[in-house]
């Protein structure tokens, strides 16, 4: 008896028992889906975040207060109590003394209340310089940024994005209307256009304020900045730029108590970080397919029973052990092939028309390939126990069981 023969058997096998095969599948269809989701929700949010990152400007780099940086933590009010801090005569130095070109663009975040009428909406206020807008790749839609002028007055000026210009100025253009900032009047002077979320926040639903304005009317410490972000105009300086900032600061603070990522530490920080936790996810989903096989290796091992003397009579008629190995390894195969495939399509429809809505997903062709290849792997190995099972029986014991 080939291979074919085998193969025609072990299809009969699963035909005949339909609701039973499809049982048994059903651990593999749920263990594929699982690991192709979770890796899709992994891939997707590694992408998304790396997107963010590199979406937040070619070439930038991060300075923050604290020996460790308090940028992967979120945490970038000024409000926080820390014996560390950059303060404005920092900046000064490293724009003095940086030999390649860069733009230095300090700013501060708090969370703010901004009303207009009776329409109230929570948001982010953050206080910059006119260089923020170029330094962070912001483009202004209607009206003019944040200027120097501004800046060095402490004008009531602010630059609103674009939620908040819908929200609050759905009917009428925002320029030169006034708003209410946690209970203080502004002038409404440019409008951001829509970028959407970013590595610090949604500038979407920011109102950038000018920097000097934090201290003087949201009291705000003196001199302290939680956020510089500093553009090297040759995104390949950054590496050198970042030791000459390193470099400058520690002379002039006498320690390291601060923090400078460029954008290729945080894609490499965050791409490694992100990796790891798509592969946990990962094997978290093959639990599942183990699971699965288990089952699978429990449905043969029935199998094995109601067929022994069927097994025996072949044998008796001339089959080989490898012959009825095969046929069982090759059903087991089949069941968590076709379960596998049947986990694919499932998960692929799941990720795009469901999960996608509210979570970032991206199937890859690898995640698809081990989940098949493991499925079909699980298989096997959970159905040699049971194929080896059947090829060892004797065919007059086999012939005598009831």
């Amino acid at each position: 008896m080939d291979l074919r023969d085998s193969y025609k058997n072990a299809t009969r096998s699963i035909v005949g028992a339909r609701m039973r095969s499809f049982l048994t599948m059903l651990g593999i269809i749920i263990g594929i889906a699982a690991v192709i989701l979770l890796m899709a929700v992994g891939e997707g949010s590694k992408r998304n975040i790396l997107a963010q990152i590199q979406g937040s400007g070619s070439g930038n780099l991060y300075l923050t207060p604290g020996a460790q940086s308090s940028i992967l933590s979120g945490r970038n009010s000024t409000t926080r109590d820390t014996g560390a801090k950059i303060t404005m005569d920092d900046l000064k130095a490293i724009e003095a003394r940086v030999t390649y070109p860069i733009v230095v663009s300090p700013a501060n975040t708090i969370g703010i209340t901004v009303k207009r009428g009776n329409t109230t909406m929570v948001g982010s206020g953050i206080f910059g310089t006119e260089t923020y807008f170029g330094v962070n790749n912001l483009t202004i839609e209607s009206g003019r940024p944040i200027v120097a002028s501004d800046v060095s007055n402490r004008t009531r000026n602010v630059v609103i994005g674009a939620n908040v210009m819908s929200t609050l100025f759905a009917d009428v253009s925002p320029i030169g209307e006034l708003i209410r900032i946690n209970g203080m009047s502004f002038k409404v002077v440019g409008v951001t256009a829509s970028k959407g979320q970013s590595l610090f926040g949604n500038s979407d639903n920011a109102v950038i304020l000018p920097l000097t304005v934090g201290e003087k009317s949201f009291g705000m410490q003196h001199d302290r900045i939680s956020l510089t972000t500093i553009k090297s105009v040759n995104p390949d300086d950054s590496g050198a730029v970042v030791n000459q900032i390193t470099s400058i600061l520690e002379r002039k603070h006498g320690k390291v108590d601060f923090s400078v990522l460029d954008q290729k530490a945080l894609t490499n920080l965050f791409s490694s970080t992100l990796s790891i936790f798509t592969a946990l996810l990962a094997a978290l989903g093959g639990l599942s397919l183990v699971v699965g096989g288990i089952g699978i290796m429990n449905i043969m091992l029935v199998s094995v029973s109601e067929r022994t003397r069927e097994i025996g009579i072949r044998k008796a008629l001339g089959a080989r052990e490898r012959d009825i190995l095969a046929q069982f390894l090759i059903e087991s195969s089949l069941l968590s092939g076709i379960g596998g495939i049947i986990g694919v399509v499932f998960s692929v429809l799941v990720a795009n028309l469901i999960i996608q809505r509210f979570l970032p997903t991206y199937v890859t062709m690898s995640s698809v390939l081990l989940a098949v290849g493991f499925s079909i792997a699980v298989g096997i190995f959970f159905g040699v126990y049971p194929a080896r099972k059947a090829a060892r029986l004797r065919p007059v014991e086999a012939l005598r069981y009831e």
